[in-house]
């Protein structure tokens, strides 16, 4: 995007000299940014909770969902589903 705006800036100066330009990046809202970075890790807890097998649900007294062990049966699969909507999710949170 950069060097599109640089053109079009250069067009704009060339037509209007009078005119100042200045652009930068926009930056997400606070609490997107929070919500990426807190998705960012768990996102890494989570695939290494698959790869080991442990059962975080028991920790807890509760019954693993059958999503879990669906996870648990297809480990690779799993990971690379959480790695990519958590990704997704991510992206979406800091796109502007």
């Amino acid at each position: 995007y950069r060097r599109v705006f640089e053109e079009y800036m250069r067009v704009i100066s060339q037509r209007y000299p009078d005119i100042r330009i200045e652009g930068e990046n926009y930056l997400p809202q606070p609490i997107y940014r929070h919500i990426a970075s807190f998705l960012s890790v768990f996102k890494l807890v989570l695939i290494g909770l698959i790869i080991v097998g442990k059962d975080p649900f028991a920790f807890f007294g509760m019954q693993a969902p059958s999503i879990w062990q669906w996870g648990q049966e297809n480990k690779v699969y799993a990971c690379m589903m959480v790695f990519f909507l958590s990704n997704m999710i991510e992206n979406q949170c800091m796109s502007t």
